[in-house]
């Protein structure tokens, strides 16, 4: 299974960054199970926002309409609830101890809670873009894509 942060959803959907067709490949086309936290819905609406802005992207609508289809329940990605209560206090300590951006510890904090929910069901392998959060992802003992 995977868990993809934000940054790794913005590369597989706008097809100008540099490594689409592999996060395509890997998160919307490949054989395994996609989750992400609905913090990333947000997120990746504002990152089309700017992207169609900057006119990288036409069908911002479209694009999102897209991305929200891909998210609905039995679709490819299944993003989990952002539980405030668990997840802010494991977040506040990642940006501690590993000096992440706030939203990459809520990431690798719903990671955490993912991970240890579905321990005996799959391993959960972390997919970001961002060199501090993959560091982070690793000492936390994800492996990283």
């Amino acid at each position: 299974m995977l868990y993809a942060d934000t940054s790794a959803l913005i590369g597989a959907y706008l097809k100008d960054e540099t490594d689409h067709l592999q996060l395509r490949a890997g998160i919307l086309e490949g054989p395994d199970a996609v989750v992400s936290s609905e913090l990333a819905r947000v997120e990746f609406a504002s990152a089309v926002r700017a992207a169609a802005h900057a006119a990288r992207v036409g069908g911002q609508h479209e694009l999102l309409v897209h991305f929200d289809a891909d998210c609905q329940p039995e679709a490819r990605i299944r993003l989990i609830e952002l539980r405030a209560d668990t997840v802010l206090a494991s977040a506040y300590r990642l940006v501690l101890e590993h000096r992440l951006r706030t939203p990459h510890a809520v990431h690798l904090a719903v990671a955490l809670r993912e991970r240890d929910d579905l321990a005996e069901l799959a391993e959960l392998v972390f997919v970001t873009r961002d060199a501090a959060q993959a560091t982070a992802a690793r000492a936390l003992g994800f492996e990283v894509r």
